[in-house]
């Protein structure tokens, strides 16, 4: 069974565990602020995302693009070319953030506006 219950049940103990294991706490606190701090994060743990899937939409919030009328975009770029590991990055990307229902596809004709995803480096 998934830990991963944020929506039914987020008291979970597992959850509150892996909570409580992703989150650091730093050393400049006292004994008894790190359980405080600890006792906030398991009475808070409906708040914490632990993967993509339990983000949840926000009812009735609207992203708005405040775009002049007759403004137009490119909707075909050229192919951007990936080393094999940044393809597999983002095609598990991709399919994750679809199977959360965060991005829907849709046909080509209803393409807007396009633009090449750059991957951040990764700090070292």
């Amino acid at each position: 069974e998934s830990i991963l219950t944020r929506k039914t049940q987020p008291q979970k103990p597992e959850r509150v565990a892996r909570i409580l294991q992703e989150v650091t706490i730093g050393p400049d606190i006292t004994e008894e602020q790190c359980k405080t701090v600890q006792e906030l994060l398991t009475e808070f743990a409906d708040c914490f995302a632990l993967s993509i899937k339990e983000v949840n939409a926000i009812p009735g919030a609207v992203h708005k693009l405040n775009i002049p009328e007759g403004t137009t975009f490119r909707t075909k770029i050229p192919p951007r070319s990936y080393n094999p590991d940044q393809r597999a990055f983002m095609e598990a990307k991709v399919d994750e953030i679809l199977e959360a229902g965060i991005i829907r596809q849709i046909h080509p004709r209803d393409v807007r506006f396009v633009a090449q995803t750059v991957l951040a480096q990764k700090a070292h």
